[in-house]
């Protein structure tokens, strides 16, 4: 089982993170849209459960605000962790600090689930010991953020890329 594909938000949720390029958003040739079902995933986790939903992105504050104000989600959300929440690693890897929302929001690990689209995302819910949401990046047309509400994602990133392999004949 791939870390993140079994992970449900239970009632004792209290913070959903999202990570904000290729999860929340992604980039078409009409600029940033809000991914597939996710209009109705923050209808119903932050409206009818009232959990925030705050955003934890490598990139700068403006690209994040330009990319979810392009997307019609910037007033949706509760709060923005850019750049300045990230730890520069070895080999130049940077890791996202989800101890700083955490702290700022008076969350426990334990309490939020963090919702990411790669291996990097996946390694700092490790490490910060939040529960871990693994979705596939943008490129996967069949993902629904709606699937979350009731389920886990279920998302294997080994079975998509034996899918785009076969789609795209890559070698």
């Amino acid at each position: 089982m791939e870390y993140g594909s079994d992970t449900r938000i239970g009632s004792h949720v209290r913070l959903i993170l999202m990570d904000c390029f290729e999860t929340l958003v992604q980039l078409t040739e009409q600029g940033y849209v809000a991914r597939t079902g996710i209009e109705r995933f923050i209808q119903h986790f932050s409206g009818k459960r009232q959990i925030p939903i705050v955003v934890i992105s490598d990139a700068p504050e403006a690209a994040i605000v330009n990319a979810l104000r392009q997307a019609g989600l910037l007033t949706r959300i509760a709060g923005i962790y850019d750049a300045r929440a990230s730890e520069h690693l070895a080999e130049g890897r940077v890791r996202k600090r989800l101890d700083v929302p955490l702290s700022d929001m008076k969350s426990t690990a334990a309490a939020t689930v963090f919702i990411g689209d790669s291996p990097l995302d996946a390694d700092a819910a490790r490490y910060h010991q939040v529960p871990f949401i693994r979705v596939p990046r943008s490129e996967d047309r069949t993902f629904s953020f709606i699937r979350l509400i009731d389920g886990p994602s279920r998302y294997r990133s080994g079975e998509f890329i034996v899918h785009l392999e076969q789609a795209y004949r890559l070698p």
